[in-house]
């Protein structure tokens, strides 16, 4: 909890707005803690992404959540892995879901 009024979410202790090196580095040593690999700070922007979509918001609010002007930018973002085409096929096939 914060008693300071920066429009910031993340905040140093200084109160200044935290930026792209510090969160680089908590992540780094956080994964250190773990004992995982260091994830990319894209992936985080990613899974976001992903998770907003499967929740059920459309690509245009999704657009401006993510700050991006241009569409294609978000396809990067959406890009579908091999895993996801699978889990989509079993949604929907009909096979699998006796539908025929």
């Amino acid at each position: 909890m914060r008693n300071n009024n920066s429009p910031s979410l993340w905040v140093t202790d200084e109160g200044e707005r935290l930026a792209y090196s510090g969160l680089r580095q908590i992540v780094r040593r956080r994964a250190a803690k773990a004992s995982i690999s260091e994830p990319s700070l894209h992936s985080f922007r990613r899974a976001f992404a992903i998770n907003m979509l499967l929740g059920g918001v459309d690509i245009y609010s999704l657009q401006t959540l993510m700050g991006h002007a241009d569409l294609q930018v978000l396809r990067r973002y959406l890009k579908q892995t091999t895993e996801d085409i699978a889990q989509a096929h079993g949604l929907g096939s009909p096979v699998d879901n006796n539908k025929l």
